[in-house]
């Protein structure tokens, strides 16, 4: 099943501006993905996405806000409410070794990312989604083209597709050489009064 997530944003006053992901997911139907689009004092360093669609379990990803997104720094995620186990090594060298493993309901997810640019795949027994950029859409951002093969079900597209809305640099070595500078302006501007 192939699938394209389009980029979104929903105005309103700034401060409750938000932005991510939406689309058609076959025949599950529409999902949205979305985080606030302003940094906000009161979370103190921390920022949440949510996922909601109508056969899709409600997944919220919570973590220390990092080049506007939640980041896997004190990372959190549950699926209507459950929590979900999340582990990974940001130290490793090898990418199989820094790759997110995720647990939840007697499932084993690995997801990966082959780097800066490139697809993030969510791998567990029979299933593999892969995400990756598509088209640019001027003053909103990029589009995601997305394709999950075996037997899949909203769980495993939900996990998937939430972790695009969250930076998820450190599971490769150059992505977190590459975004720690400008990591490190996004919180200056982020702290900034």
């Amino acid at each position: 099943m192939k699938f394209e997530l389009a980029a979104y944003e929903h105005g309103g006053n700034a401060r409750d501006a938000k932005e991510g992901l939406r689309g058609e997911v076959g025949r599950f139907g529409s999902v949205i993905v979305e985080h606030n689009k302003v940094y906000r004092r009161a979370e103190r360093g921390m920022d949440s996405v949510r996922l909601s669609g109508p056969s899709f379990p409600v997944a919220v990803f919570r973590g220390k806000r990092r080049n506007s997104q939640p980041s896997l720094a004190k990372a959190e995620l549950t699926l209507d409410a459950r929590p979900v186990g999340l582990r990974f090594n940001s130290r490793a060298v090898r990418k199989q070794d820094r790759a997110l493993r995720i647990s939840y309901d007697g499932r084993e997810y690995v997801y990966s990312s082959d780097g800066m640019g490139k697809p993030n795949s969510l791998v567990r027994d029979g299933v593999r989604i892969t995400l990756q950029l598509g088209d640019f859409i001027p003053s909103v951002g990029m589009c995601r083209n997305g394709e999950a093969v075996g037997p899949v079900d909203p769980v495993d597209l939900a996990i998937a597709i939430v972790l695009e809305e969250v930076d998820t640099d450190v599971l490769t070595l150059s992505g977190t050489a590459l975004s720690s500078p400008f990591a490190l302006m996004h919180r200056l501007s982020d702290t900034a009064e």
